[in-house]
């Protein structure tokens, strides 16, 4: 039995009436932006308080896709269309490269490089379907559609979400067979994203807005080479098995033989191809490919014609199966199409053929939702007396610094330096990303971007077959990692070096590795709820402080030591974002005069 002290649960307390009404800032800059632009947003300090916690950035985005072929879409030289998305993990989140908050007098209050990646870290661990779900109403995210499920036992992927894809008019009324083009197709897609700096994340903490004299937030847009995603179930190197499957030339199963030529095709109703030919994700002028996948593995059946490869003429049902019209004939060179032996799946082959396919985008009408708090006169009034009797106004939050180092992939071992300078550190989270520039075509095809697993012959465990990245700059690679320790503090920390042997081979798990990050989140305050992702967006974590104790980093040689000693050697050039969590803070004092403390 528990006592419960009566008094003090009926302890009397001192409350004010607190109003508060949500103000729309617009961007005092324009009104349109483009990739590498910035948006610049001003609360002014005649709104003297607001809760971070009711703030929200709300837009327009549209995707525009590169110049299409319209008149001889069997061409060679040009780029046809597909569907593309923003990143599926981090919706409108991947368009933020860098925020920067500061006061009037231009003092900085924080800075986050590589926000992006930052982003991607937190929604990636700190997930669940009910937070899916919201971020996919506001901040075009995707979600595992069950409409758009794979029924082939691939990986759940929240990047088919074909039927409530906001950026491409696709529905159930949706003239399917339309031409396929910016001004027919594309459409602005609106988008209210909170914004995970220090200062708009503090819970339960009023910002003393007026106090600094009103504060300016900068957002630098990211290169449209690395926000554009194609739709999972229609590329190649993702989840192969996710994709539609051929069924043969007829409803009966009719094969190709060696050699022969045909104009249309019926989908198998696998993969959730069996509802209506809004289900198919291909479009209407979109290049064809199709893979054979035999016992773990897969052999290419590629078209090889005079006419070019297949080119997409209409999409639509016969009986219960969508059905395929091409532009014209085509054949296949000494090879046939046999769904009977084993599946062939259809991919796109719009971006990979295409010489290049530079997709643009363009943001819109960006407001900043601010919500207000309007604080009685007595206790605004009582706050300025004790600051004009010498006290100070202190605000504390939690932020973050990225300390970027790049490494080649030939570095077997290396010492990663750190120089971390915060006085109240909570957490280290590295993040080893692809550090290959890759160009707009070559991130959205995935053709030669990090392996993040790979079916090689042995078995047919992966079920995926090839699942290479599509996030390179978002997301952390382990790459063959053996093992790594911290030193710092003259210490090696852990004691001993965490195996990561396991992970980064793809094939399990490393229970040390899992642990070290799972503390770090936590300090951090990202909750780990899911950890589906662990060897997809590979992370080194450090707690530095438990609980409400901090760590004084300043002055210390803080080193990251990475070995790779497994037989396949790295594959990629890295650029490691090492995030330093810490306990920020702002002095103010009456006379105006602002410090920052970190």
């Amino acid at each position: 039995m528990v006592d419960v002290e009566t008094q003090d649960y009926w302890q009397a307390m001192n409350k004010e009436k607190v109003f508060q009404r949500s103000v729309k800032i617009p961007a005092r800059n324009g009104t349109d932006y483009v990739a590498g632009q910035e948006i610049i947003i001003h609360i002014d300090p005649s709104l003297k308080y607001f809760d971070p916690s009711e703030c929200y950035l709300e837009g327009f985005v549209k995707i525009n896709l590169p110049t299409l072929i319209q008149s001889n879409p069997l061409a060679q030289d040009g780029a046809t269309p597909t569907r593309l998305q923003l990143d599926a993990e981090t919706g409108a989140q991947c368009l933020c490269r860098t925020i920067r908050i500061s006061d009037k007098n231009g003092v900085e209050l924080e800075s986050i490089e590589n926000y992006n990646t930052m982003v991607a870290l937190k929604y990636d661990y700190q997930t669940y379907d009910s937070l899916r779900g919201k971020r996919a109403l506001t901040e075009l995210t995707g979600f595992n559609n069950t409409e758009n499920r794979a029924t082939r036992l691939s990986t759940k992927s929240v990047a088919n979400n074909l039927n409530y894809l906001p950026f491409s008019d696709v529905g159930d009324t949706d003239p399917i067979n339309a031409s396929f083009s910016n001004d027919n197709s594309m459409v602005d897609a609106k988008f209210c994203i909170p914004l995970h700096t220090g200062i708009f994340s503090a819970e339960s903490k009023v910002f003393p807005n007026a106090m600094l004299g009103g504060i300016s937030i900068s957002i630098l847009l990211e290169d449209p080479n690395r926000v554009f995603r194609q739709l999972d179930s229609a590329m190649r190197y993702r989840r192969l098995t996710s994709n539609p499957e051929f069924f043969g030339l007829t409803v009966g199963g009719a094969s190709v033989n060696n050699n022969a030529s045909f104009n249309e095709f019926i989908l198998s109703d696998r993969n959730s191809q069996n509802t209506a030919p809004q289900q198919c994700p291909f479009t209407i002028g979109e290049r064809l490919g199709f893979q054979r996948y035999v016992a773990g593995s897969a052999s290419i059946a590629e078209f090889v014609s005079a006419s070019g490869v297949p080119v997409i003429k209409e999409i639509g049902m016969d009986g219960d199966f969508i059905k395929i019209t091409l532009n014209s004939s085509v054949q296949i060179g000494a090879k046939g199409l046999d769904s009977s032996t084993s599946p062939i799946f259809v991919y796109s082959r719009s971006v990979n053929d295409a010489p290049s396919y530079d997709a643009t985008y363009n943001v819109k009408n960006v407001n900043l939702i601010v919500g207000e708090v309007m604080p009685s006169p007595e206790v605004e009034s009582q706050m300025m007396n004790e600051l004009k009797a010498g006290g100070k106004m202190v605000y504390d939050f939690m932020s973050v610094r990225n300390y970027k180092h790049s490494q080649l992939s030939t570095d077997r071992v290396n010492n990663i330096r750190i120089p971390l300078q915060e006085s109240k550190a909570k957490a280290l989270l590295c993040v080893p990303t692809d550090g290959t520039v890759y160009s707009t075509k070559e991130n959205i095809n995935a053709s030669n971007t990090y392996v993040i697993k790979k079916n090689e012959l042995k078995d047919s465990s992966n079920v995926d077959y090839y699942l290479r990245s599509n996030r390179s700059g978002l997301e952390g690679i382990s790459d063959h990692l053996t093992n790594y320790q911290f030193l710092y503090n003259g210490r090696l920390q852990p004691n001993r070096r965490v195996p990561c042997s396991k992970v980064s081979s793809g094939d399990s798990i490393d229970a040390q590795q899992l642990i070290e990050l799972d503390k770090a989140l936590t300090s951090a305050k990202i909750f780990g709820h899911s950890f589906q992702r662990f060897n997809q967006n590979f992370i080194i974590g450090r707690q530095l402080s438990a609980g409400q104790g901090v760590y004084d980093a300043r002055n210390k040689d803080f080193v990251l030591q990475v070995e790779y000693n497994e037989s396949t050697a790295p594959t990629k050039n890295k650029l490691w974002n090492n995030f330093c969590f810490h306990i920020r803070t702002i002095e103010i004092e009456a006379n105006g005069n602002v410090r920052v403390i970190v």
